[in-house]
């Protein structure tokens, strides 16, 4: 009882938390020319900021959902270790490939990455169902490119979706479980002796 009320006190300080910092878009966000004059935070701050207040309510719904219902299972520090790691490459990737894309915020990137990462982790470690988390972040992806290659632009309101950054997530979140996954797998193996003959 006292593990599910600190993971729900959890999840409403993090929104609280989130909440606040729309107050401070303008210093936070993705923004490309700062970036570039030196603003490094923004290469992680950009991911906790939203463009108006139905991005805001879209991602922290999301954001609920995924979390009770894979990150209730992961220990806050790696959560916070692999959301560092995972907003910081997928600011620079969005920085380095996509040099037209002037600005860039929300949590949609850093989840897409998380999702396919614990998705993969968990499906190892506990149960095969949460293979189809990893599946329904594929299969939404690649929609989501089909369509904007047919021309169709998702918006939320009147913003473009940057689906370059769920796409960018989902690779990362895949590509670094496995090579996790190969490393424990390493690990795993017992060592082999030699036998002299």
């Amino acid at each position: 009882m006292g593990s599910a009320r600190h993971k729900v006190l959890g999840a409403a300080v993090f929104v609280y938390c989130l909440w606040v910092l729309q107050s401070y878009l303008g210093v936070l966000e993705f923004d490309r020319q700062q970036l570039l004059s030196g603003e490094i935070w923004r290469i992680w701050t950009g991911h906790l900021v939203h463009t108006n207040s139905s991005h805001f309510a879209l991602n922290i719904v999301a954001a609920i959902i995924i979390y009770f219902t894979f990150f209730t299972r992961i220990k806050l520090g790696e959560l916070l270790l692999y959301g560092f790691v995972f907003a910081a490459l997928i600011s620079v990737t969005l920085l380095c490939i996509y040099p037209r894309l002037g600005w860039y915020n929300g949590l949609s990137g850093l989840l897409h990455a998380l999702v396919a990462y614990f998705s993969m982790r968990l499906a190892r470690d506990e149960n095969k169902l949460f293979w189809t988390g990893l599946i329904i972040v594929w299969v939404k992806v690649l929609v989501e490119v089909i369509r904007a290659h047919s021309g169709y632009e998702s918006l939320v309101g009147d913003m473009r979706v940057i689906t370059e950054a769920h796409l960018i997530g989902a690779f990362f979140g895949t590509v670094t479980a496995f090579i996790c996954m190969a490393h424990w797998r390493e690990k795993g193996k017992p060592e082999r002796r030699q036998v002299e003959a």
